[in-house]
């Protein structure tokens, strides 16, 4: 009890630095909230839609305009843009004002209707790989749909029957299944891990403010002297109200998701919360470890915002884990978002039982000790000393 009483004593002055410092208040109430709300309203759709593409029509007959119209159907692409030549498409490309230009050239029709083979021109933008994905996808569904009705149309025409004529154009059908995110919606994937990610830069910068602060203004050794040199009073006083408040804020993040957003959710809730402490304490041990080896305030911000930061890339959501090089892939076990995002994603879309999650969890609680474990003396000697080395 008497080792709880200076801990007790500074968490309440932390719960009153969060709502005096501008700073931390930022951090742990401001921008948590911000994320939450811009993430979910910027992908609200799942899919983007009617993304805006320019068709140049050289034929000017009433079978390109059924293709355009063919086109316009499409939900992924809309028909915005209708210039004179090919040069002019391309150069909205280059503005960026359409992704992608369609050109159907000059005796289209007139071809197609003598039995010749005939192309349509279709060039996107290839550097957004999400929308120029959509493009081409849409594109290519919808002349591959009109190349299926010109083909059974012509067989039909030889007196072959409709069900033979189908079977004669497409003798071999894909049957696709999906395992993990089966209504292919975007949102359901990607606010996954960018709102886990951003919410733990924010338990990140959070928990190395709250102690950078004090050492930048010489007060750790009062802070140690308070606790009789308990290191861990110290910690547990500092930490414990912003690891509360962040539970909170986690849960509010989850349910914005799984609830508000009704994000599909087939595995264990006890799973994911669990998940989520471990997270929000493996974040504070790695802060706790940068502001040990840090020579000033600012190292330890740099450091830190920019490990979890980077944690995205290691996480496997914008490159799988498993193409990266060897080093890399035994580098992304470093990082508490890589095993949280994979534990999230196990429970949530993939609905996979508790015991498939015990490997992501071992490794959260693992990185929980190992980072405050090994910058235990040195963070322990700088309280001693009060101050950082460089003062800024």
């Amino acid at each position: 009890m008497s080792k709880m009483k200076p801990s007790l004593r500074i968490a309440k002055r932390e719960i009153a630095l969060l709502f005096n410092s501008k700073s931390t208040f930022i951090f742990a109430v401001i921008l948590p909230f911000v994320s939450i709300l811009f993430f979910n309203t910027l992908l609200s759709e799942g899919v983007a839609r009617n993304l805006p593409v320019a068709v140049v029509d050289l034929d000017h007959s009433s079978i390109s305009r059924n293709v355009i119209s063919q086109l316009n159907t499409a939900p992924e692409i809309e028909i915005g843009f209708f210039p004179i030549s090919q040069q002019k498409g391309e150069e909205l490309v280059r503005l960026g004002k359409v992704y992608g230009v369609i050109t159907i050239p000059q005796n289209f029709g007139a071809n197609l209707k003598s039995g010749k083979q005939v192309s349509i021109i279709n060039q996107y933008n290839s550097n957004l790989l999400l929308s120029g994905g959509l493009e081409y996808k849409a594109f290519r569904k919808v002349i591959g749909t009109i190349s299926a009705e010109v083909n059974i149309e012509k067989q039909r025409k030889q007196g072959i029957s409709m069900q033979q004529a189908i079977v004669n154009y497409q003798p071999i059908v894909a049957n696709n299944n999906v395992l993990s995110n089966p209504y292919t919606n975007y949102s359901y994937y990607l606010n996954t891990g960018f709102l886990a990610m951003f919410f733990q830069i924010f338990v990140m910068l959070t928990t190395i403010y709250c102690f950078g602060t004090d050492l930048k203004y010489s007060k750790g050794n009062k802070l140690l002297s308070i606790t009789k040199g308990n290191l861990l009073a110290v910690i547990t006083g500092k930490v414990l109200p912003y690891t509360v408040w962040f539970l909170l804020v986690g849960i509010i993040m989850l349910f914005s998701m799984y609830v508000w957003q009704d994000f599909p959710f087939f595995g264990s809730k006890i799973a994911v919360l669990v998940g989520l402490i471990l997270l929000i304490l493996a974040n504070q041990s790695f802060a706790l470890f940068f502001v040990a080896i840090s020579n000033s305030f600012r190292e330890a911000l740099t450091i830190g915002s920019g490990f979890a930061a980077v944690s995205l890339s290691f996480s496997g959501i914008t490159y799988p884990i498993f193409g990266m090089p060897k080093v890399l892939q035994w580098l992304s076990q470093i990082f508490p978002f890589t095993h949280f995002f994979e534990l999230l994603l196990d429970q949530s879309q993939r609905g996979f039982p508790v015991f498939y999650s015990f490997k992501a969890i071992v490794i959260l609680v693992i990185l929980c000790i190992l980072p405050l474990s090994f910058g235990w003396f040195k963070l322990n000697n700088l309280f001693e000393k009060g101050v950082f080395n460089h003062r800024i």
